[in-house]
């Protein structure tokens, strides 16, 4: 093959490429940098999850987004049941202790016994017919200021009545501050918890961007507070430029396409 074959192909990898890089810089992320390691996207993540619950004979559905961006994590993530089923699952990275993500399950076939049902949760009041409904709990009573932390969380019972205005993910309440005092198990409201910011006004973030293949990660100034899932502006500090980003974990934000 001659010289001049190869030249169209070199060109035209090298225009897609530019392309791609374009695009980047059109959202005033400014010149890529690309990540040593791949970032774990959410459809990763869910593999890996509905791969271990295949191994335990368990069907279901991971409620993640496929298209987030996590953490790169090089040795392969870890999944186990946080509670004494597998409604919510623990994904953790055994190279990186603070890799830890939890995910809601839900479940075709559930298996084992549920955690109402096990002895410390027996003397929780319910009704006369047993529900199906389950919300979280804590398994010891909290004033104003604490902290809820992953072994404070237990499931419930409750009845359709009271399936309003409560958790069903630990993710929604584990590290969230306490705003009005909660009793040891009854159902926790989102009324009775300081709002979780994952993204706060003034305060750096991580702006996340990727696109067929091109990982990009720079710093950011937020301008806004924001929870999980709520867009926010954000100012890029490379370019200077402020954009809208989607809060996708603790201060980081995924640029609107």
């Amino acid at each position: 093959m001659t010289h001049q074959a190869i030249r169209p192909t070199i060109a035209t990898r090298f225009s897609s490429l530019a392309v791609k890089v374009m695009a980047v810089v059109g959202l005033g992320l400014a010149l890529p940098a690309i990540a040593a390691e791949q970032p774990l996207t959410g459809a990763e993540i869910d593999r890996a999850i509905t791969a271990e619950l295949s191994r335990h004979k368990i069907t279901g559905n991971p409620q993640i987004n496929p298209a987030e961006i996590h953490n790169p994590c090089p040795g392969g993530v870890t999944v186990a049941p946080l509670f004494s089923n597998w409604k919510t699952v623990k994904v953790t990275c055994p190279q990186d202790p603070q890799w830890r993500h939890l995910v809601r399950v839900e479940l075709d076939q559930p298996k084992g016994k549920i955690a109402s049902q096990s002895p410390k949760n027996r003397k929780i009041k319910s009704a006369d017919k047993p529900s199906s409904l389950t919300a979280l709990a804590l398994n010891r009573s909290v004033v104003k200021g604490e902290m809820i932390m992953a072994e404070d969380v237990i499931e419930v019972s409750i009845s359709a009545q009271q399936n309003y205005g409560v958790f069903h993910s630990a993710d929604d309440v584990i590290g969230r501050q306490v705003r009005t005092p909660i009793t040891a198990k009854n159902p926790i409201k989102s009324r009775q918890l300081e709002p979780r910011y994952l993204v706060e006004e003034k305060k750096p973030v991580l702006i996340a961007y990727s696109l067929n293949g091109i990982y990009v990660e720079m710093s950011g100034i937020s301008l806004q507070n924001g929870q999980s899932g709520e867009t926010v502006k954000v100012e890029n500090l490379s370019s200077g430029k402020t954009i809208i980003g989607k809060v996708i974990g603790l201060r980081k934000i995924s640029p609107m396409h």
